[in-house]
């Protein structure tokens, strides 16, 4: 088991942090991002943190910083430097529900092993 991330420390509910420091994050529709997850399980691809929204129906993905500066795949937001985005405990019982907790994975997701598994999980969705 891995340290838990610095970000996480003291963090008792619900709280807006700063993307484009200790990550950046990738947001896209929650069925998008499932399947995502699965795929990149079931080929054995490390996933760090993975949030579901489950009030707005979407997924957020950590990435290294700076993932964001480079993004550009269609029908997904990446959010860096100057954004902000509502992160929960990692043992948070609520409407934000951690599909892979911070504390127990790798801090973040490979920017082109999440590409790639989206692109995929987007293929899926349309048929």
């Amino acid at each position: 088991m891995q340290h838990q991330p610095a970000w996480t420390h003291g963090l008792s509910q619900p709280t807006l942090l700063p993307a484009g420091e200790d990550w950046d994050a990738v947001r896209v529709p929650a069925d998008v991002g499932l399947r995502a997850v699965r795929d990149l399980e079931a080929r054995g691809v490390p996933v760090g943190p993975v949030l579901h929204d489950q009030s707005s129906h979407r997924t957020y993905f950590l990435t290294p910083p700076g993932t964001a500066h480079e993004w550009a795949q269609e029908g997904t937001r990446a959010l860096g430097i100057g954004t902000w985005v509502v992160l929960a405990p990692p043992d948070w019982d609520g409407l934000l529900q951690w599909i892979t907790d911070p504390s127990s994975g790798p801090v973040h997701t490979a920017a082109d092993d999440l590409a790639a598994a989206l692109a995929t999980a987007s293929e899926e969705a349309e048929h």
